[in-house]
């Protein structure tokens, strides 16, 4: 098999996400509640935080080591502008007034527990050459996790444009976790070394998509309304089963103890029992 056949399909497809044919004079026709509200201000600040992680990724070896991951973060990062425009022009045309100063978010202060984080993750990258597959195993959660965020944001609304707009970037999103993912699998599969540190890693310091950005509390809220529901457990369930799959990474369950203490937190009758890793498999 070609080994760049891989990037050259993802290539193929990259481009900026296609709104055509969507008719925004009915943004308004479905008023957005506030938990909506509140869902997609928050997608906008993360989808608009990219700029910040691939910083990160430039600051590290990782898209020095793999020559697929630096050309697939260049269409990665170009994508994911368009999102946050996207999710922008929603809004206006929903009739929703920003702040202009949103559009700076990437360069708000973060806490510094996250400043130490991305330093000691680009020192590293340079120590431990498989820390790349930490990397890619990382983009995999966090474009899984996003996509179904997306997903049951979706299925929860009744505004058609907004449902519209979403299911077209969770075609963008999916392609995204395929690439980290199979990458990761493949990584991770031809080195024990590399399933030790990423294991470690992701113990001891993944969180959900926008923690150390923005405050414990949205982050609960986000993960309690996307996922609080039936539907939404069994998402959670899948997520962590699939990320479960990764060699090394059988004991993940993450997802589920952040949801669980989420919806404890934001929903009275939240019943939730924490799957074990081979509970999630079966």
């Amino acid at each position: 098999m070609n080994p760049n056949l891989e990037i050259d399909k993802f290539i193929e497809k990259s481009g900026p996400l296609d709104l055509s044919g969507i008719d925004w004079s009915k943004a308004k026709d479905q008023p957005l509640s506030q938990s909506e509200l509140r869902c997609i201000l928050y997608m906008l600040d993360i989808e608009t935080y990219t700029i910040a992680y691939l910083r990160d990724l430039v600051n590290s070896k990782a898209i020095e080591q793999d020559s697929d991951m630096a050309e697939f973060i260049a269409c990665w990062a170009y994508e994911e502008a368009f999102h946050s425009r996207a999710l922008e022009r929603f809004l206006r045309e929903a009739g929703v007034e920003l702040d202009p100063n949103r559009k700076r978010s990437y360069q708000r202060p973060e806490r510094i527990s996250e400043t130490l984080k991305d330093l000691g993750a680009a020192i590293l990258s340079r120590v431990f050459p498989d820390f790349t597959t930490v990397y890619l195993t990382w983009g995999a959660i966090q474009e899984l996790t996003t996509l179904n965020g997306y997903n049951n944001v979706a299925r929860k609304s009744k505004n058609k444009i907004l449902v519209e707009v979403l299911r077209r970037i969770m075609r963008d999103e999916a392609r995204h976790f395929g690439f980290y993912y199979n990458k990761a699998m493949r990584r991770l599969l031809d080195s024990p070394k590399a399933q030790r540190l990423t294991s470690l890693m992701v113990k001891t310091f993944w969180r959900p998509v926008g923690a150390g950005i923005k405050t414990d509390e949205d982050v609960a809220f986000i993960i309690a309304y996307a996922f609080g529901d039936e539907p939404g457990q069994k998402a959670v369930c899948h997520i962590d089963s699939t990320i479960a799959k990764l060699p090394g990474l059988e004991w993940f369950n993450r997802m589920q103890l952040y949801a669980k203490e989420s919806c404890e937190l934001f929903i009275e009758q939240a019943p939730w029992k924490v799957a074990e890793p081979s509970e999630q498999l079966s």
